[in-house]
């Protein structure tokens, strides 16, 4: 045995496996690595940040130069090693040489040179991509031609595949990330949820956040000034919508500042000389657009027209935004949750709180089966198929919905009581 070529061939395979466990880490880091975390170092000014995205957002380059090197060290060195244990460590007998060789290597490789190296570079997948953006875009560079042939060869299998692709992240998908990221302890539970509202918010229609026809309080554009006067005493609105003739033909808002300035100064004037203008939409519109029209014409208000352009209710601009901030008080407001948990175990819920929002909330299933509007006092008609009355009950699988007042001919407030799930029992054997 040649003592001077058995430690040569001992670094040559160590050597070796150093560059195996740069390449493993390398590959763990860049696929693990959060690009969003990149840009904002590259923001932050830092070169390095700038060389590991441009890696990271050419992965396919990145991950064949990782492999091809990756796999021509490990081939060398169980090559090497093959040769130190057959001709060096066992020369009478080289088979059993090769066998030796090879349990030795497939021990190292996958201890050392695969597993360790990728689950540290997991836990710091920033800190490494960093680390190494420098030199791996050296070897990026050096292995220009190898990794060229090897892509284009593997694009005539991926072809089709790539066609199928998308790396679109759905509304769904980004929901699903924030709640992880919440779990996580990086966001609040507000801040998470303000997130959410603002994601979903270009889906939410008129339709859900409007206030109905029957809870409109307006005036006639022929009421005098004291009649108005009282009606804004009496209600503590900041706004009310003014008709002609009927509801349905709106023409317009006063805003109780205009008024009550006139009313201080005692100046002489008629209703015509503060109506402000309102909006009018459907009640499929989405609630963004609504918004960014309110927004750019400076009005407080729109009309919420059926198909025959009649008046199916109002929204303000303080509605729109409670959808995506939660309710906002005033000091003239009468603050009522929409549910409100009772020493028993039950929840009272408001008539006009939305249905889905609700049974979420409470963490139930929910199957409105044709039901198509939102609120909880029109499930529980669609339920009953009759106007609510007080006692009235909707006996769901989950949940058992008990009308506790009425209001018009509508539910004012709801019992809702949580069934028990009940475990299922065995046959006997």
């Amino acid at each position: 045995m040649d003592v001077g070529l058995v430690a040569i061939l001992s670094v040559i395979i160590i050597v070796l496996l150093f560059g195996a466990v740069y390449f493993s880490m390398s590959e763990m880091a860049y696929s693990s690595v959060n690009n969003i975390r990149l840009k904002k170092l590259e923001c932050d000014g830092s070169k390095s940040a700038t060389r590991a995205l441009a890696l990271s957002e050419d992965f396919e380059r990145l991950l064949t130069t990782i492999l091809v090197g990756n796999n021509i060290l490990n081939i060398a060195a169980s090559t090497t090693c093959t040769m130190l244990f057959t001709q060096q460590l066992f020369p009478d007998s080289p088979a059993l040489g090769t066998v030796v060789a090879t349990v030795f290597m497939t021990m190292i490789i996958l201890t050392f040179g695969e597993i360790a190296p990728k689950n540290i570079a997991k836990r710091r997948a920033e800190h490494y991509a960093l680390k190494l953006a420098g030199s791996l875009t050296l070897a990026v560079t050096v292995l220009t031609p190898i990794t060229w042939f090897f892509i284009k060869l593997s694009s005539v299998f991926t072809k089709e595949s790539k066609k199928k692709t998308t790396l679109t992240l759905t509304e769904d998908e980004l929901v699903v990330m924030i709640d992880e990221i919440e779990e996580e302890g990086t966001l609040e539970k507000t801040e998470s949820d303000l997130i959410k509202s603002a994601i979903t918010f270009d889906d939410t229609p008129l339709s859900e956040v409007y206030i109905p026809r029957v809870d409109i309080m307006a005036a006639s554009k022929d009421i005098n000034m004291d009649e108005l006067k009282e009606l804004f005493t009496y209600t503590g609105y900041s706004r009310i919508p003014i008709y002609d003739g009927s509801i349905d033909r709106i023409i317009g808002v006063v805003n109780a500042k205009d008024f009550f300035r006139r009313v201080v100064n005692n100046d002489n004037f008629n209703l015509i000389d503060i109506i402000r203008q309102v909006k009018f939409f459907q009640e499929s519109t989405s609630i963004a657009e609504v918004l960014n029209t309110l927004q750019k014409t400076k009005v407080h208000m729109a009309v919420v027209l059926d198909s025959f352009g009649g008046t199916l209710g109002i929204v303000t601009l303080e509605d729109i935004i409670e959808e995506l901030v939660g309710e906002i008080w005033d000091e003239s407001d009468d603050v009522k949750l929409p549910v409100v948990r009772e020493a028993d175990g039950s929840y009272t819920v408001i008539g006009d709180a939305n249905i889905y929002n609700v049974m979420d909330d409470l963490g139930l299933k929910f199957d409105p089966e044709d039901y198509v509007d939102y609120n909880v006092s029109g499930y529980i008609q669609y339920k009953i198929e009759d106007i609510p009355y007080k006692g009235a009950v909707v006996d769901n699988d989950n949940v058992k919905i008990t009308v506790k007042s009425i209001k018009g001919r509508r539910v004012k407030e709801a019992r809702f009581d949580i069934k028990e799930v009940q475990a299922p029992t065995g046959g006997e054997s």
